[in-house]
């Protein structure tokens, strides 16, 4: 994801062959003063080519790469602090309906609770903005915004109530000292006994060894495809997603899979290839530069029909030996008659109801016919005109100075028949 712009408008990129440079610095303390192991990095924004000259790093793909560069760092501290400690992690459902977040295993859901008391500060402050959005009115009195909370809406009052509820920093302090602080902390007001505080990390590798027993470091290219192509479709908005979408997904999917245990380099992008090649339609349509290369390329997921389960036709029923074909009549289009057995329900719908004046077609299509022509070579108040020895019939039915209409040759003289 980190790249060097260099040419005119940045137009050729590389890849620094050396990395970034960056500077680390570790905190084991929140805002708040509870535990919370984090770094915050410091990149800068030169990289080196291979000719030894320096360039410009492509700020933009770094933030757009902020999610799956997160889940890597996730899971890779994760494998560190499970490697050193004999530790396992294990899925905690938070929010219902999303994705569940990785938890070393064995650790008190309360006490994970009492040190989360950032995000129940954020939640009581979300509430009382969503409030003041759905109450909001104008000059005029009317609702500015809409009476639902839309996620993009939500999203963004989250991030005011984060930036309103963020306490001051606090004076730094050895570790020593805020481990002895937090011990003392969570004895009096987690609600967790006190020999599981003492005895928190035996507590936690009886779980990791139970863990280790039942659940085997086995990674499937195939089956992890499936599963990172079918989340990212659903909790993208549209079904549209990039590249980086995938490969956070994958690298979160690692984390759930193996449960702390360190993985082989480049899995990630395997299980990404595997989905973009098999389940991935391309669907973008570039017109820049930037468009055209891989990762700015726009997918949607696509499922080969041979992938899925055919579905079974229900059996074709015995025809009935009682029941004769449809006799002339029938096929004409007329209404059949009702069985003697059927009593209006069953298998021979009921008669249509004749249009209004049009008698019952009990003849068929013969019937219908001779109908139309009495109507056509009918004169004035239904009075039956003559027509003239070796003359045409229907010049008798046109009205009295009205000119002939031209037919088109091979025209319909009326319903059924054509003209020879």
């Amino acid at each position: 994801m980190a790249v060097i712009r260099y040419g005119k408008d940045g137009i050729y990129r590389v890849r620094p062959p050396g990395g970034l440079v960056a500077a680390r610095f570790r905190h084991y303390e929140a805002r708040s003063g509870m535990p919370l192991l984090h770094d915050h990095v410091l990149v800068s924004v030169k990289g080196q080519c291979l000719d030894g000259k320096w360039g410009s790093i492509h700020t933009t793909a770094l933030h757009e790469n902020t999610v799956a560069a997160s889940a890597l760092y996730n899971e890779i501290v994760a494998a560190e602090v499970c490697e050193v400690l004999g530790l396992a992690t294990e899925p905690r459902t938070v929010t219902p309906g999303r994705r569940p977040v990785m938890e070393i295993a064995g650790v008190p859901h309360e006490l994970i609770r009492w040190t989360s008391r950032r995000s129940d500060q954020i939640a009581a402050c979300l509430a009382e903005l969503e409030h003041e959005y759905v109450t909001a009115v104008d000059d005029d009195g009317e609702p500015k915004f809409l009476p639902v909370v839309s996620e993009r809406a939500r999203a963004k009052l989250n991030q005011i109530a984060a930036k309103m509820t963020r306490p001051p920093k606090q004076k730094a302090q050895p570790l020593a000292q805020l481990r002895k602080e937090w011990k003392a902390s969570a004895i009096l007001t987690s609600g967790v006994a006190v020999d599981v505080i003492n005895c928190l990390i035996e507590y936690a590798r009886a779980a990791a060894a139970a863990i280790r027993s039942r659940v085997a470091a086995v990674v499937d290219d195939a089956l992890a495809a499936v599963d990172v192509i079918a989340t990212v479709f659903v909790m993208n908005d549209g079904g549209r997603f990039h590249r980086r979408h995938l490969l956070a997904e994958a690298r979160r999917h690692l984390a759930l899979v193996l449960r702390g245990r360190r993985r082989d380099p480049g899995l990630d992008d395997q299980i990404v290839a595997a989905a973009i090649s098999t389940h991935c339609l391309d669907i973008s349509e570039p017109k820049t530069v930037r468009g055209l290369e891989a990762g700015y390329r726009l997918y949607t997921a696509w499922w080969a029909l041979s992938d899925l389960p055919a579905r079974r036709r229900p059996p074709t029923p015995a025809p009935d030996p009682d029941r004769h074909p449809p006799g002339r009549s029938q096929r004409a289009g007329c209404a059949p008659d009702p069985g003697p057995d059927s009593g209006g329900v069953g298998d021979t719908p009921p008669p249509a109801e004749p249009r209004p004046g049009c008698p019952r077609r009990r003849g068929g299509a013969g019937e219908a016919a001779r109908h139309h022509l009495r109507r056509r070579i009918a004169g004035p108040g239904g009075r039956r005109l003559r027509a003239p020895a070796g003359g045409d019939a229907r010049a008798t039915a046109r009205a009295p100075g009205r000119r002939p209409r031209a037919r088109r040759p091979g025209a319909r003289r009326w319903p059924g028949r054509r003209s020879t």
